[in-house]
């Protein structure tokens, strides 16, 4: 069919000299004839029949909306056919990928189970852990018992930086400063969990953050490891929006990653019950928990050797 007459086929269809029937037999002959025209060539035999399958699905509606004061019939079937093409090769990218996302989760997910198991130190089950919950001690309760040591300074040092640190303290270090300063082990685990409790919130905030970190780096080594397996594949259409897809999720993923470290590195999310929690355990003013802090700082940097 010559493209004048192709032009015409809508008038055509608008006379009744055509029936629906025989437009879509046109439109789908005239691809099949003209395969090189739209680029069919490049694509298997499987991929022409859902562009023909398309044009079946869509024939009259095609005629329909067509606007012959656009522009020719021909220039308007041009770019609807090449729109069928460019969702069919949208289609089959992201069908490929999640086939290949699929096997590189399993793969990744056998491998860290394996590492998680083998890492485990079944020693560790039998390491005594602080209670879960406390006892209702009251802060009034907790100074006093504090008051009965009748500690000096350094000794209220001590106990201060160790209740700002109490989300990091381990049994060990519970035990020996109960021993060092005489506090029954139950008053001080009290102490520490009140501080916990204190900081629940930030705890949950930490865990997510973590997660959030956690998840960020997982999938920028995936995309990583898709990105270098893309480069033994040939070079091919697909293959350059799969290329293109890969790295930008993995610069996403990998800035994330960065952003979050740096958080955890610069101290934005170290757990520290507030000054005014420690200080009511201690049954001092917060400016005085200030002071102690910044004491010990002073002391930590002067002792520090010089480089």
């Amino acid at each position: 069919m010559k493209i004048n007459e192709f032009n015409d086929l809508p008038n055509q269809y608008a006379q009744g000299k055509v029936s629906d029937q025989e437009v879509i037999e046109i439109l789908c002959t005239f691809i099949t004839e003209n395969a090189p025209l739209f680029g069919l060539q490049k694509f298997d035999e499987d991929c022409r029949q859902e562009i023909i399958l398309g044009i079946i699905e869509k024939g009259r509606h095609i005629i329909s909306v067509y606007n012959p004061k656009i522009g020719d019939f021909f220039t308007f079937f041009y770019c609807h056919v090449c729109s069928l093409i460019n969702t069919l090769i949208k289609k089959n990218a992201n069908a490929y990928i999640h086939k290949r996302l699929k096997i590189i989760e399993c793969i990744n997910t056998a491998c860290e189970e394996e590492a998680k198991y083998l890492k485990i130190d079944f020693q560790n089950f039998e390491i005594k852990k602080a209670p879960l919950t406390r006892k209702q001690m009251t802060p009034s309760q907790m100074q006093e018992v504090l008051r009965q040591l009748e500690l000096d300074t350094n000794d209220k040092k001590i106990i201060i930086l160790a209740l700002k640190s109490s989300y990091y303290l381990t049994d060990e270090q519970i035990e020996r400063l109960c021993s060092i300063y005489k506090i029954k082990p139950e008053h001080f685990y009290d102490m520490v969990q009140y501080c916990k409790d204190s900081i629940q919130k930030k705890s949950e905030k930490r865990a997510k953050t973590q997660e959030r970190r956690n998840f960020s780096y997982y999938h920028h080594r995936r995309y990583k490891t898709l990105l270098e397996d893309m480069l033994k594949e040939p070079e091919s259409e697909q293959n350059e929006i799969l290329n293109y897809k890969y790295e930008k999720l993995e610069k996403k993923h990998e800035k994330n990653w960065k952003n979050l470290n740096k958080s955890f590195e610069d101290g934005h999310l170290y757990l520290r019950p507030t000054n005014k929690t420690v200080a009511n355990i201690m049954g001092i003013c917060e400016r005085q928990v200030a002071y102690y802090i910044r004491t010990a700082k002073n002391e930590l940097n002067k002792d520090a050797p010089d480089d």
